[in-house]
């Protein structure tokens, strides 16, 4: 686990120990554009997830606005992000599916299950 810091607009900096699970830029998606999201998850050492984002804005002037939320469990961040209601932005999507790959909670194809491969069989056709 790292001492991570994570800077909130107009709030104390969160620190806490942890590991980032996924980090998620919406310009992947969108394109260039003059504003875009940062978007990170991050698991704590308590078991606690946070969603930080970070919205940076270059017209009308260069600033960005940090956030983050902190969640007792991975059924309350699923609540907040309401995926079992509605479908899935790109962004959050990608945030779920590369979170997915660190922390099974995540994973919203159900467990993984282990598949069996049954061996090939070739038969001859008749001409």
């Amino acid at each position: 686990m790292n001492q991570i810091r994570l800077q909130r607009h107009g709030k104390p900096d969160l620190l806490f120990n942890g590991d980032l699970l996924a980090q998620v830029d919406d310009r992947e998606f969108s394109g260039f554009n003059e504003n875009w999201m940062d978007t990170a998850l991050y698991r704590t050492s308590l078991g606690q997830y946070i969603l930080y984002s970070e919205f940076h804005i270059t017209n009308c002037g260069k600033r960005s606005i940090p956030t983050a939320l902190v969640f007792s469990t991975d059924q309350d961040l699923l609540e907040f992000m309401e995926v079992s209601s509605r479908p899935l932005s790109p962004l959050s999507a990608e945030l779920l599916r590369q979170a997915s790959l660190n922390d099974e909670a995540f994973d919203l194809c159900g467990p993984r299950v282990p598949v069996e491969f049954l061996p090939l069989v070739h038969t001859a056709r008749a001409s």
